[in-house]
């Protein structure tokens, strides 16, 4: 897949929010801080087919490809970057969590050094089928990895 990975701009949200959720509760807020990094991986160096939120006390979240970019590297390449990002700020040990049911992901972290190091369990609003959205207990497994 040719795509570009760069860092986010508030020009990229308004494309970002056609498809991410997270544009208004942290994308936004997050490109006001000097704490973070949020990257995007870019289709043709345009539309934004990718991201990954880099908190830079190590922390590597929101990592999601688009739904017709998976299984071509776009997520090994964000956290690559990511790791990169947090290399530069000095850190040297990256933290993620990823839903113990989400078998793909842990696959991917477990292939590019991540180990389990722990166990929470995350909350976020899912979709209910009534229409209404809930707060949802999603358990998951911490992983770290030195850089």
């Amino acid at each position: 897949m040719d795509a570009e990975i760069r860092p986010a701009t508030l020009r990229d949200l308004p494309s970002l929010a056609t498809w991410s959720g997270q544009v208004n509760a942290v994308f936004g807020p997050a490109l006001e801080r000097d704490d973070r990094v949020l990257l995007v991986a870019l289709a043709n160096g345009r539309f934004p087919i990718g991201h990954a939120l880099i908190d830079l006390s190590g922390i590597i979240s929101h990592l999601l490809v688009l739904g017709g970019f998976r299984d071509q590297g776009l997520g090994a390449a964000l956290i690559d970057e990511g790791e990169k990002v947090l290399r530069e700020a000095g850190v040297i040990r990256s933290t993620l969590m990823v839903e113990k049911a989400n078998d793909g992901a842990i696959r991917l972290y477990e292939r590019l050094g991540y180990t389990r190091s722990g166990e929470t369990a995350e909350t976020w609003p899912d979709p209910m089928p009534d229409g209404t959205v809930q707060p949802v207990a999603h358990p998951s497994w911490v992983m770290q990895k030195q850089l």
